[in-house]
């Protein structure tokens, strides 16, 4: 199965809660499988971190999931990153994806923000897709703008000939506005090659309860 990875159109549109939910979906299909976010950023001690999550969706917890990089600097990695005094290697981050194949038989890699974040300087997310052949799927917003965004992301994406396997509109409102219902048919047809979902924005008390939730939306993608 190739490895997939989850990339969004910015931050703070749910990549954790479809990761988590495309983890909980190949379970239930009798796969082992497991998240990893190889930098993490913005920890704050309140709630369960992105990487807490995804190892909660995965059902266990292995050293060889958790980030290379934890900082609490709510920043783009590489920028966090030299604020601190550290950086990410990405020599480090193939070693990981490599030692993980031998546990598990599809791994979940989650972004860092849009695809043009740095991790490392010199190293984006769209440099770990390519280098990891990784099949991405898009979160974004429901919203006003969301279509520029999707489409600027679809370009990236495809100048570096990386297979873009849906988009997903994440957190339609019970009481969607005009772009927010017509945005995922018009993004079908500025880019009918790509199949585009939507979720509902769930009432949920916490990040992994809002996964569990969004399973049934995005299980298709789980193969």
């Amino acid at each position: 199965m190739t490895d997939l990875l989850v990339t969004a159109t910015d931050t703070g549109v749910g990549k954790t809660v479809v990761a988590a939910a495309l983890i909980v979906a190949m379970r239930e299909r009798g796969l082992r499988a497991v998240g990893f976010k190889p930098a993490e950023t913005g920890l704050t001690g309140e709630t369960l971190s992105d990487s807490e999550v995804l190892a909660k969706a995965s059902g266990f917890d292995t050293p060889l999931a958790r980030p290379l990089l934890r900082l609490e600097e709510a920043l783009a990695p590489a920028v966090a990153a030299d604020r601190a005094g550290v950086s990410l290697d990405p020599a480090q981050v193939d070693e990981r994806l490599r030692a993980l194949h031998s546990q598990v038989q599809a791994v979940v890699v989650e972004g860092a923000g849009g695809v043009h974040v740095p991790l490392a300087w010199n190293y984006t997310v769209l440099d770990m897709a390519v280098r990891h052949k990784l099949e991405t799927i898009v979160v974004g917003r429901t919203g006003l703008g969301t279509l520029n965004h999707c489409v600027l992301t679809f370009e990236a994406l495809r100048s570096r000939r990386i297979p873009i396997r849906a988009f997903v509109l994440n957190g339609l409102r019970p009481d969607a506005d005009l772009a927010e219902e017509t945005n995922a048919t018009v993004l079908r047809r500025l880019l009918p090659a790509i199949p585009v979902l939507v979720v509902p924005r769930h009432r949920a008390d916490d990040t992994l309860e809002a996964a569990y939730a969004t399973v049934p939306y995005v299980a298709n993608l789980a193969t």
